[in-house]
């Protein structure tokens, strides 16, 4: 079976002001690209899990979300990286849903769709939301990036590898 990243997508790969749903505003954050590189090398499949409860709440919709995405894998393209997969919890925090981290429908879900071992697989975001919804679905690894000792995405990416 697959192994895969499961990884959050804002404040994780890219700089979120707040809501982020411009395309044109989506930078990528430090030690992305390399991180994202070195996982594919060794073999995970790259699958973003995301909250995005601004799509719940009006401030966007969710063909926003995509354009942001699809942004996302434009400023990839060039350190010939992708995302293999995009899951989303649309839903605001109140609503009691099952896809909402630290929930683990959505990490089931990509799982059936790829073909992927959780237990083998690691989650890189920068919550303890994201850290939770790792351990709550059985993945071997989940690290918290934005704070020492993983500043920086490329970092995170050392740790799990070398934890692997």
């Amino acid at each position: 079976m697959k192994r895969a990243a499961f990884l959050d997508r804002d404040n994780t790969l890219i700089y979120d002001p707040g809501y982020i749903h411009e395309p044109e505003k989506v930078e990528l954050l430090e030690g992305v690209p390399e991180g994202l590189k070195l996982l594919k090398e060794k073999g995970f499949l790259l699958i973003v899990i995301s909250n995005q409860s601004g799509i719940g709440r009006g401030y966007f919709k969710e063909e926003d979300f995509w354009a942001v995405n699809g942004r996302l894998q434009e400023l990839l393209k060039p350190y010939d990286v992708q995302i293999d997969g995009f899951y989303f919890c649309p839903h605001k925090p109140n609503e009691k849903c099952n896809c909402r981290k630290p929930k683990t429908l959505l990490v089931e879900k990509a799982a059936k769709d790829f073909g992927v071992s959780v237990s083998e697989s690691v989650v890189i975001g920068d919550k303890d939301s994201d850290v939770e919804m790792g351990f709550r679905a059985g993945c071997r690894l989940a690290v918290k990036v934005g704070a020492p000792p993983f500043d920086n995405f490329l970092k995170a990416v050392e740790f799990v590898l070398s934890s692997t």
